[in-house]
């Protein structure tokens, strides 16, 4: 059974259109019959507040306060952090330090942010939020990159949805880094909701069940 705010953060999704259906390459090259953009989710000042305070409850609900700082990659992490960071300290009194990583390396200004912007320290337990995982490739070279600049300490990735399609291997390369995947909802959770309140029709779900069966069976 669902949570009051994983229902609440499923509506929000397809209210705002952030969940899409049809045909969408992935990077991993497969053909998705959806596609999860969270921009459309933060696109006001509502959304942007309901997505972090639902993350922030997520957060607390799994791991209370056991980190010192928030990464978010670029480019739908940034904002992200940055949400999590405030609603944990709005509704929790948690104040953790965030900060993210630039796409291109800086070199000009302050040089001590090249790489990465935000107070990060040594013996930091660092926190990566992010919207969505596919292979998690993206999400160990992001690790790697702040492994390299600080000697921090791993709590995991905290993501919106989990798309339900890491492979063995995907997932031995995350446990190698001690990258434990936390999430506010699995997209099998959102496909069966969406069908018991009768927002996707039988023929849309049935595209999506066929499709997560293709993965997880290696098809």
């Amino acid at each position: 059974m669902l949570t009051a705010y994983k229902e609440e953060f499923i509506h929000h999704l397809f209210k705002t259109g952030a969940i899409k259906f049809g045909e969408f390459r992935l990077k991993s090259g497969r053909i998705s019959p959806y596609f999860i953009n969270m921009g459309l989710a933060m696109k006001d000042g509502e959304g942007c507040s309901k997505v972090g305070t639902i993350y922030a409850q997520a957060i607390w609900d799994n791991l209370g306060d056991s980190f010192d700082y928030i990464h978010g990659p670029a480019y739908k992490g940034i904002p992200l952090a940055s949400l999590v960071a405030e609603k944990l300290w709005e509704r929790y009194e948690v104040s953790r330090r965030w900060g993210y990583d630039r796409k291109e390396s800086k070199d000009y200004g302050d040089t001590a942010e090249k790489l990465i912007v935000g107070d990060l320290h040594d013996a930091d337990r660092v926190l990566i939020v992010d919207d969505v995982i596919t292979t998690g490739k993206t999400k160990v070279d992001n690790w790697q990159r702040l492994s390299a600049l600080r000697k921090v300490l791993p709590v995991g990735i905290f993501i919106a949805v989990d798309r339900q399609e890491l492979a063995k291997e995907d997932l031995n390369i995350l446990m190698q880094h001690d990258l434990k995947i936390f999430k506010i909802v699995e997209i099998k959770e959102v496909f069966e909701y969406l069908l018991s309140e009768k927002l996707v029709t039988e023929e849309t779900f049935a595209r999506f069940d066929k499709y997560i069966k293709s993965v997880v069976g290696g098809e």
